[in-house]
């Protein structure tokens, strides 16, 4: 009876080690089913000219960054944006004219099977620096 728990036990690990050398090993089976290319901005150092320094900013030396959580339409235009907590509200409020002049390459989904690719609405945060370079 010994001998048969062994001599099961030896052939059930080899027929897992026959079982794992012959299975075949796909590579694209690890491949996401989708992939993504994130919205862009096209048109940022021009939307950069609009914003204005505040007086306030200027007079307190203030500086940081401003970031912007932009709502991007299919289509590459902004929908609706909202300043995000940790920017400093004095400088927020020169660059309301620059968020809305920006325009965008739309973020991407990409169909890894096929190659489909198709524009879809998305967040994305765009920074505006304001330094005063003294």
């Amino acid at each position: 009876m010994k001998k048969l728990n062994i001599l099961s036990a030896l052939l059930f690990t080899f027929a897992l080690f026959l079982n794992s050398a012959t299975a075949e090993n796909h590579p694209e089976d690890d491949k996401p089913l989708f992939s993504y290319k994130q919205a862009k901005v096209i048109n940022y150092e021009e939307a950069m000219r609009l914003v204005e320094y505040p007086e306030i900013g200027k007079n307190l030396a203030i500086e940081g960054t401003v970031k912007v959580r932009v709502y991007v339409s299919a289509e590459g235009t902004v929908e609706k944006y909202t300043i995000m907590e940790g920017s400093d509200t004095r400088l927020a409020s020169a660059v309301d004219n620059a968020v809305k002049s920006l325009e965008f390459e739309p973020t991407v989904v990409i169909n890894n099977t096929t190659g489909d690719a198709e524009a879809v609405p998305s967040w994305v945060v765009i920074p505006f620096n304001f330094s005063l370079n003294f």
